[in-house]
């Protein structure tokens, strides 16, 4: 599957076997910016001007999770930014994290299973984030030509997390649902529990 966001209030999914629509996602209400799957590919998160990450199910199409960018209150310059319109949105290596980068001058870390931030960095004219492939480290480029680099959370991921990864990396949520197992572990591994 690939993901296209051209600058309106949804992103297209696409068959990369195909070379077909698979289907259009709808729930922003301004431009969506910026998309990323997760690792195992059951996770599609899509960034836009509306402030909202929205977390969606590639295959149904399902929306199961927003996190909205908020202004931290008190702000962390002296400056008159109150707009927070997203920019970026990455997943971390293992798939437990998620960067956004804001026109709020801040590059936002949130785990999973949370719907607030655990961790902020201050940076100016942010345009782009994206992990090191092997965790650790966050790249942020900027509208100005600059790139910084950031410390992220390293985690050693739980023997059930690198289970569902394992798993989701060759079933679909479809595959998943038809498997003769109790409904919460479905639930866990279509990502309906975290």
């Amino acid at each position: 599957m690939l993901c296209s966001a051209a600058g309106e209030k949804s992103v297209f999914l696409w068959s990369m076997r195909s070379y077909t629509l698979i289907r259009k996602l709808e729930g922003h209400q301004s431009s969506v910016v910026s998309c990323d799957f997760s690792p195992d590919s059951a996770l599609l998160v899509t960034a836009s001007y509306d402030t909202d990450v929205i977390m969606w199910d590639p295959y149904t199409g399902e929306r199961l999770r927003s996190l909205h960018h908020t202004q931290l209150d008190p702000p962390m310059d002296d400056s008159d930014v109150h707009i927070s319109s997203l920019r970026s949105v990455c997943f971390s290596p293992e798939g437990l994290y998620l960067a956004t980068v804001a026109d709020d001058r801040l590059l936002r870390i949130w785990a999973l299973e949370l719907k607030t931030p655990i961790a902020f960095a201050p940076m100016t004219n942010g345009l782009c984030c994206t992990f090191f492939p092997h965790g650790g480290v966050i790249a942020t480029g900027t509208r100005d030509g600059h790139v910084q680099f950031w410390t992220a959370p390293r985690v050693l991921s739980s023997l059930k997390h690198l289970c569902r990864k394992a798993l989701r990396s060759f079933l679909t949520t479809y595959q998943v649902l038809a498997l003769p197992i109790p409904k919460k572990m479905k639930e866990f591994l279509t990502y309906r529990t975290f």
